[in-house]
């Protein structure tokens, strides 16, 4: 028993509530760190995650045991020998963790698998298997499911895969046709048992032009996706999803005019009309009648009509460079809108022109300044985009796995 005169011991405290959270955050958010690192700069030893996360090597050992333990990082290779001991080199766990993304394309899908690391194990080009007799016609979506899981499944076994190794489904598609994203992904996913996900090709394609070298710096852009439809977002920092247009309202399909001419939205006076349908022809024919030319009445049933009047306009055809310049000025007018709301100026036109066509970059850029106030404080500036639907389903690999990596949680 103590006596009176003796001091009694302190009683250790217990952290606070909100101080074990904080450490919990800390741990977790340390965790996370050094995985994204490994990812980044694998083969990778642990003295230069020491390097470039600035933490102890007690610390990022620990974290490295703790990831190998759930299968996250993996000892891949040994750095070359210096004369002492040799340094283990980690990088990602690849075994059971793939991604599978289809391109919905028309009759054709496009189909990527690529590992968690990036690789692209499988990619080819297949017919969507045609409907099968009886079926109910009303149920689209549910139609194109059903062609799509035995593709799924036939994919699977040249690959020696099984529907345990995904970990995501992702469907891309080409906005502005008539599909339910949530439907579709909705059908698959009860099909196959695997998360699915089904995303406008814009936004995958963003997603690509943002990791390439020519604007991965820029803070903030608007991306156009010109293909058979045109579409927008916007990259407001790294913090921004990029969606921003509301669920099926499409940038192509703004009124240009009240009364204009028919578009394939059933609507009138679309800027989708001017730049790639009725109003586009119309102003090819208008300009061939005033030009005393004739017109190439082929052009009439082109499914892709503005790459065949940008075709017939590099042939030296005066009515067709006529009819090209009114769609620039088209989309030069609604751009100017959009950059007076939103004050970001510059544009990544990607799916349509390619660096071959600078003249026709200049004359977006001058057009748009002509819609914009005197006194606007930035230039536009266009950047012409590499990427194309060709790209979506290898695209959507990338974004599933970036979004795998950064929805991990080890509290």
């Amino acid at each position: 028993m103590a006596s009176p005169n003796e001091t009694p011991k302190q009683e250790k405290q217990k952290p606070l509530p909100a101080t074990r959270r904080n450490n919990k955050l800390v741990r977790s958010g340390n965790t996370k760190r050094i995985l994204l690192l490994v990812k980044e700069l694998e083969p990778v030893s642990l003295d230069t995650l020491v390097q470039e996360s600035a933490l102890t090597y007690p610390t990022v050992l620990g974290i490295i045991k703790h990831l190998e333990k759930d299968s996250h990082v993996e000892k891949i290779a040994y750095a070359p020998t210096t004369g002492g001991r040799q340094a283990v080199l980690f990088g990602i766990c690849g075994i059971v963790r793939y991604v599978l993304a289809l391109h919905l394309n028309g009759d054709e899908v496009d189909i990527t698998i690529t590992n968690i690391r990036d690789g692209k194990i499988f990619h080819a080009t297949e017919a969507i298997p045609a409907q099968a007799a009886g079926e109910n016609q009303a149920d689209k979506h549910r139609s194109i499911a059903h062609r799509l899981v035995p593709l799924v499944g036939e994919i699977l076994k040249k690959t020696r895969l099984e529907l345990s190794s995904l970990v995501k489904i992702c469907v891309t598609y080409p906005e502005g046709t008539d599909i339910d994203p949530q439907l579709l992904s909705d059908e698959l996913e009860a099909a196959l048992k695997v998360p699915t996900s089904t995303i406008a090709d814009r936004i995958v394609l963003n997603f690509l032009e943002r990791r390439s070298y020519h604007i991965s710096s820029l803070q903030r852009y608007i991306f156009i996706l010109f293909e058979r439809e045109l579409s927008l977002s916007m990259y407001r920092g790294p913090c921004d999803a990029a969606e921003d247009l509301p669920h099926r309202t499409y940038f192509g399909h703004m009124t240009m005019d009240v009364a204009g001419s028919a578009c394939t939205c059933g609507k009138q006076g679309c800027l989708q009309s001017y730049v790639s349908g009725n109003g586009l022809l119309q102003a090819y024919r208008d300009a061939a009648h005033q030009l005393g030319s004739t017109w190439n009445t082929a052009l009439e049933q082109d499914d892709d009509l503005f790459h065949a009047v940008l075709a017939e306009s590099y042939k030296g055809d005066k009515a067709a460079r006529v009819a090209i310049d009114q769609a620039i000025r088209m989309l030069a007018v609604a751009l100017a809108n959009v950059i007076k709301i939103e004050g970001i100026a510059t544009i990544v036109l990607s799916g349509v022109f390619n660096s071959t066509d600078v003249q026709f970059k200049r004359l977006l850029e001058l057009y748009i300044a002509e819609y914009l106030p005197e006194d606007f404080p930035t230039a536009p500036v266009v950047i012409l985009g590499t990427t194309s639907p060709s790209d979506c389903s290898y695209g959507a690999c990338l974004m599933m796995n970036a979004q795998y990596f950064n929805q991990l949680n080890f509290e």
